[in-house]
C-alpha cells in the first residue's frame, strides 16, 4: 500500500442512534423525504442567530438548498411534471 493510501475508518453505532427528520405527505401517511444517518448532527451557530428575524432568514436558507437539492433529483430523473404542458 502507497503511503497516501488511507484505509477507511470503520465506526459502528447502535441502531438506537439513528435520527431521522421527515416530512410527511398530505395525508400523513407516507415520508415525501428524510433525513436521516447514524451520527447525524444539526447544528445552529447560536452566536449569530440572535432574533426571529436572523431564525426565518436561517431556515428560509436551509430551505433554499433543500429545494435545490430536490430540483437536481427531478431534473436527473427527467421527471414529467417538470416539462411545460404541450400547446393544444
Amino acid at each position: 500500500m502507497e503511503e497516501n493510501e488511507k484505509t477507511p475508518e470503520q465506526v459502528t453505532f447502535n441502531t438506537d442512534e439513528l435520527m431521522c427528520y421527515g416530512v410527511l405527505d398530505y395525508e400523513g401517511n407516507e415520508m415525501m423525504a428524510a433525513i436521516t444517518g447514524y451520527g447525524l448532527d444539526i447544528r445552529f451557530n447560536m452566536r449569530i442567530i440572535n432574533s426571529l428575524a436572523d431564525a426565518e432568514a436561517c431556515a428560509d436558507a436551509l430551505a433554499d438548498v433543500f429545494y435545490q437539492a430536490l430540483m437536481k433529483q427531478l431534473i436527473d430523473r427527467n421527471a414529467d411534471f417538470l416539462k411545460p404542458p404541450e400547446p393544444v
